[in-house]
């Protein structure tokens, strides 16, 4: 027979808060037992086995349990890239797919191929300070770039407007390698951080 535990017992038990355990009983995700006195007690395999069935955290949510492993994962990937899972994901999306969504809905738009080339710059410009800023140096990465999935460029039809954008960004690649440029990022940086707080 298995072991049958108070509320609060089983909340102790798989280390959340005793409301957790609570609102899981009144849900009817966790079952009880109802002694012969009015007692209500949890049967500890039976709670356990459909608080698995009924809840996600299978896919990491399911108390101070997994969140530390949530946690620990995340820092895995900190460590190893410099920056947080969900924000090099968003950094390389902008690197791989905006480019050539904003050269074709200014097309769509009516705009010339040469502003066309100038806001793609700019957005390429801005992907670049953003994944400077945002990036953490660790032992194993030194260059935020050798992480990021490369850039896809938009092609032009014009030679010179193509000639223009190509060099407009690598232009952005050499000053962001500077000391102005690391200069001007950590200033960014810092400026961001003054404004969380």
């Amino acid at each position: 027979m298995s072991t049958l535990l108070t509320l609060s017992e089983y909340a102790r038990a798989i280390g959340v808060n005793a409301s957790t355990v609570s609102r899981g009983v009144a849900r009817g995700s966790i079952p009880v037992v109802v002694l012969a006195d009015g007692r209500r007690m949890i049967d500890q395999a039976a709670a356990n086995s459909a608080r698995w069935k009924n809840s996600n955290i299978s896919r990491g949510h399911g108390g101070r349990i997994d969140r530390s492993i949530r946690k620990q994962s995340m820092w895995k990937v900190k460590a190893e890239t410099g920056y947080e899972p969900s924000t090099l994901a968003i950094i390389n999306v902008l690197r791989t797919w905006w480019p050539e969504i904003m050269q074709k809905n200014m097309a769509v738009l009516g705009a010339a191929e040469i502003d066309q080339a100038r806001a793609c710059v700019a957005l390429s410009n801005m992907t670049g300070y953003l994944a400077t800023m945002v990036f953490e140096e660790t032992r194993k990465v030194r260059d935020w770039r050798t992480v990021l999935q490369e850039e896809i460029h938009p092609t032009f039809t014009a030679k010179d407007i193509q000639a223009y954008y190509a060099q407009n960004v690598s232009d952005v690649e050499n000053w962001l390698d500077t000391t102005a440029g690391q200069e001007m990022a950590d200033l960014m940086l810092d400026a961001g951080m003054a404004a969380q707080r």
